[in-house]
């Protein structure tokens, strides 16, 4: 591994791990059960094989893909429901894909949001992250009325990475030394940094005729 490397890998496990962590906590938000429907199925990073460039990936974590929508091909939702959700699962795909880049930033010192963002960009504009968040963003508006700024999923994305640091951080680290984890082993690592799941609510019980 040369010197550049040395610096790049770190970067690169915490890009991943925002990813990673992003993933668990927007599905969270959809499921009570992490590992009935786990949010994907491994994160990996992959040093430097002697030419200078580090890698890295999460299998398997996909909110929504891009279907191609335009004026002439619109979508077709059974019900108000199946809108929302669909919409919901868009803005939170984007979220995903820009958490990475933003934990990276993060890990190179820019903490302020707006500051994390714009770095963010610079460094990943045309990466296939920010391809797949503005392609997806895109369709938002056949989704919805009226789609939201794209600068307010930026604050989102650096309150989610922010908020939830120490898990990421803590997820980087063992990528860095063990570079490919199952979605159980993450979950193990980051679980203790990330606030307990809600407990199910038991179904209600009605009185039974004496």
């Amino acid at each position: 591994m040369n010197v550049a490397s040395q610096y790049l890998l770190p970067s690169v496990a915490h890009h991943e791990a925002g990813h990673a962590v992003a993933a668990i906590v927007l599905h969270r938000q959809m499921f009570d059960d992490d590992r009935e429907l786990p949010a994907f199925s491994s994160v990996s990073i992959y040093p430097d094989a002697g030419d200078g460039e580090c890698g890295g990936f999460v299998e398997g974590t996909v909110f929504y893909s891009a279907q191609g929508f335009t004026s002439e091909l619109k979508p077709i939702f059974e019900n108000d429901m199946d809108r929302h959700f669909q919409r919901d699962e868009a803005i939170q795909e984007i979220v995903a894909c820009l958490a990475g880049p933003f934990a990276e930033s993060a890990f190179e010192g820019y903490l302020d949001p707006r500051d994390m963002a714009m770095n963010a960009s610079d460094g990943n504009e045309g990466s296939c992250d920010y391809a797949d968040a503005k392609r997806i963003y895109g369709e938002l508006r056949f989704l919805m009325p009226r789609r939201p700024d794209w600068g307010r999923i930026e604050d989102c994305t650096a309150r989610l990475v922010l908020d939830h640091w120490s898990a990421i951080e803590a997820l980087a680290a063992h990528l860095l030394v063990k570079h490919d984890l199952q979605f159980d082993e993450a979950l193990t690592i980051v679980a203790p940094h990330l606030p307990p799941m809600p407990a199910a609510t038991p179904p209600e019980r009605h009185p039974q005729p004496a």
